[in-house]
């Protein structure tokens, strides 16, 4: 996404896309805490590559019905590389309804890692979109936030 300032070149918030995954959801759950909101739970697994690298993302989320419509959705997922380094994430975003009975969730995460092959991401927010399938195929893309 580039937006036009005034007397100045675009300037370009989304810079490259970082990964890649795909999955199933793997679980959901009806969540109410002591008369507050009904929230739905899910956990996804995916596998892809994020900066090359090969990894395994778990992350579980919940969301709740937004006045307006759609959804907001709040979670926290672990990524693990293919050689055991690990990187914890958090994240935030809305969902509205695909085609059909597919959603479609846009947000951001910030990931916290040691990791050398994914330490660069510990200083940027990820945008990210997820599409979850009527079957509950994940399809999972992040780019950088510039």
């Amino acid at each position: 996404m580039c937006v036009e300032v005034i007397r100045s070149p675009a300037i370009c918030m989304i810079g490259e896309m970082i990964g890649e995954m795909t999955g199933k959801v793997t679980g959901k759950r009806l969540v109410h805490h002591y008369g507050g909101d009904l929230k739905l739970e899910t956990t996804i697994e995916s596998k892809g590559t994020i900066l090359g690298t090969e990894i395994t993302f778990i992350a579980t989320f919940w969301s709740k019905e937004r006045r307006q419509g759609g959804k907001f959705s709040k979670g926290n997922g672990i990524m693990m590389t293919d050689s055991g380094e690990m990187a914890v994430l958090h994240g935030s975003g809305i969902s509205m309804p695909g085609k059909g009975p597919a959603w479609n969730l846009r947000g951001v995460r910030y990931l916290q890692t040691s990791s050398p092959a994914l330490s660069r991401l510990n200083d940027v927010a990820l945008v990210f979109e997820i599409e979850i399938d009527p079957d509950g195929t994940v399809h999972d893309r992040m780019w950088e936030w510039k």
